[in-house]
């Protein structure tokens, strides 16, 4: 038994006092002299027997009421755990994609919802952990409240961050409970601490097999179509006329059939005609997870992109970045368009033997803000100019000229410039050979092309925001033949491309993602993202005559958006899909962590799991009773003293 005010219980120390009062208590009797003195001596002895006892049997009723009614205003009851700070309980409910897969009853995150809002305890407050938002400190009613609000999330907190939360949440408060509600689809490795304590219930979908598309990227454009590539990702049986296919507003432009072999991976082409500028693909099998089964991609009306060419006469490179796909601007080193330099998508610096202070300044500054420069070596330029232009850029170091040939062997097909040339790798390639070259150092370059002795011949270097592609040999016609292989155009061509972000056909939900919009902003004026359920502004940067926007935190849901101006100017499409990690099909062996730990306990359902929190809470009150035996008692003392 507990009390709830034990300090009361001192009291009961006081009824000591009329029991000592009572044995140490010297009652003399008087005498009086009677003739038959042998009679009245036994009268005497049985009154004072039975005046004793009645004296005990009062003193014990009415020690026993006070002690009832002591104990009655401590507050007694019994319960497992000690009432004397207020119950708080942490509840994570996983709202990712993955909960929405059908249970026996429903989409698992709908029907956890329920079932919370249902077996809830009264008592006590609450915090809700969710993989976007936790709130502290709830009533009962508003836990439900925000429950009954919550949506889908493409974001998934790993195991060992909920605990975090959950434990954080509760510090500095002595009963506690955490309760994490989920389907533990693995995110990373965990390890939990041997001392960690919490319940959970593992959700199970009825569906354990997946497909989904992984990706979609470009693979060719004609004058009349588009061919895509959709990778289909099989996680599970064996699957047969599985059908793919490609719609804009529900006009199915293209459709084929699949076989899939168990836990098999395909890439599909699909072609449709190129003037459809926003385009769903779908597959129409049901399986774990629907929502890894959409993906949108988006189609831009291709911009030419403005390129200046830093050089002393015309070169091979006019004839890759044509009028069609380029606005080149062309330019003597001693008669550069300064203006122009950060409107460019790209900058080419070719055999030039000297770089100027000024345009060394320039092009700097260009590069650390976000550009994207060429830098192509004259055979007589100053190892020490170029050095000095490198440090201000912070790439690296050029250590020596060496004037000896020597083959380009490596061609690196991951980089994003090549990634998408070539169908295979070649062996037989007929690779190019430099005469002269620079041995140069570049600070976390990423190869391109390498020599056969693994130095690269073009790498690319990060320099603050832009880029810097140095090609380690001149390529005029005595230096070096590479202008005379193929692969010459494709490695400039796509350096030129790279360098605009709007050829991505989507973007992904909850990562970041910088967008640049060709666009020229007036004065205090915003662009939009939004479509026909939402809208948000994105941070933004205003590039001259274009602007970078950066999205992370939203939109949160996957579908077509729109860019647009104050006034409501659509100026671009844009797709978003959702984060491929939610349609993995690998969760936490949450069962064998419990199975070694004493302080995980498992239940098979959540109305379980509240249910024993809600006996945990359960407190059975015995004041009544108490006050009912000091009735009791004062009635016995009562009879006592009337009847005996």
């Amino acid at each position: 038994m507990q009390f709830k005010h034990p300090e009361i219980l001192y009291i009961l120390f006081a009824l000591l006092i009329p029991v000592l009062i009572h044995l140490f208590q010297l009652q003399r009797f008087t005498k009086v002299k009677f003739t038959n003195v042998k009679f009245l001596k036994q009268i005497d002895l049985q009154t004072r027997k039975s005046s004793r006892l009645k004296k005990w049997l009062v003193l014990l009723s009415r020690l026993l009421a006070f002690a009832a009614l002591i104990i009655a205003f401590a507050q007694p009851y019994f319960s497992k755990n000690d009432i004397s700070k207020n119950w708080a309980t942490s509840i994570y409910v996983d709202n990712s994609l993955s909960m929405s897969a059908k249970g026996e009853q429903g989409e698992l995150l709908k029907r956890a919802i329920q079932n919370i809002a249902e077996n809830l305890p009264d008592k006590g407050v609450f915090s809700l952990i969710t993989n976007n938002s936790q709130s502290q400190n709830l009533s009962k009613s508003t836990l439900i409240t925000q429950l009954k609000t919550l949506s889908y999330c493409s974001e998934q907190l790993a195991l060992n961050t909920v605990l975090l939360k959950a434990n954080e949440s509760l510090e500095n408060k002595k009963q506690h409970n955490v309760f994490l509600f989920s389907d533990f689809q693995k995110k990373s490795n965990i390890e939990i601490p041997k001392k960690t304590s919490f319940n959970y219930v593992k959700l199970e979908a009825l569906e354990q097999d997946n497909i989904s598309i992984d990706s979609v990227y470009k693979k060719e454009v004609n004058t009349m179509n588009v061919v895509v590539n959709v990778v289909v990702n099989n996680n599970g049986k064996k699957l047969e006329n599985v059908i793919l296919s490609a719609s804009s507003n529900d006009i199915v432009l293209a459709k084929t059939a699949l076989n899939l072999n168990e836990n098999d991976r395909k890439t599909i082409s699909l072609q449709f005609p190129k003037e459809h500028k926003e385009i769903t693909i779908k597959l129409n099998n049901k399986d774990r997870f629907l929502f890894d089964n959409t993906y949108y991609i988006s189609f831009l009306k291709k911009q030419k992109l403005d390129v200046m060419l830093i050089e002393n006469k015309r070169s091979f490179l006019d004839k890759i970045y044509t009028k069609d796909e380029f606005n080149l601007t062309m330019n003597n080193p001693n008669q550069v368009a300064y203006e122009k330099i950060e409107k460019q998508a790209l900058i080419v610096l070719n055999n030039i033997q000297s770089i100027g202070e000024s345009l060394q300044t320039k092009l700097t500054d260009y590069v650390k803000s976000g550009g994207n420069l060429v830098v192509i070596p004259n055979k007589n330029v100053s190892i020490n100019e170029l050095n000095s232009f490198f440090n201000k850029l912070a790439i690296g170091q050029i250590s020596k000229k060496i004037n000896s040939s020597l083959k380009v062997t490596e061609i690196h097909y991951s980089h994003p410039v090549l990634n998408k040339v070539f169908e295979k790798q070649v062996s037989n390639f007929q690779y190019p050979t430099v005469h002269t070259h620079f041995s140069s150092m570049m600070q976390g370059g990423n190869a391109i092309l390498s020599f056969e002795n693994k130095q690269a011949f073009i790498s690319q270097t990060a320099s603050g925001k832009g880029n810097v592609y140095w090609v380690a040999a001149p390529l005029d016609q005595k230096s070096s033949d590479f202008t005379q292989t193929s692969l010459v155009v494709p490695v400039f061509y796509n350096i030129a491309r790279q360098s605009n972000e709007q050829n991505r056909l989507s973007y992904r939900v909850g990562e970041k993602n910088s967008i640049l919009v060709s666009h020229k902003m007036e004065k205090d004026a915003v662009l939009h993202i939004s479509n026909e359920t939402s809208s948000f502004i994105p941070l933004q940067q205003i590039k001259s005559d274009k602007v970078e926007l950066l999205t992370k935190d939203n939109p949160t849901e996957s579908g077509f958006y729109n860019v647009t101006t104050n006034t409501g100017k659509v100026i671009q499409h844009l797709a978003y899909n959702t984060n491929k990690s939610e349609s993995n099909t690998e969760f936490v062996p949450i069962d064998i962590i419990a199975a070694k730990n004493d302080n995980i306990q498992a239940f098979n359902t959540i109305k379980d799991a509240l249910s024993d929190l809600e006996s945990e809470q359960n407190i059975q009150t015995y004041f009544k009773w108490f006050l009912i035996l000091a009735l009791l008692f004062l009635i016995i003392e009562i009879l006592l003293l009337k009847f005996l």
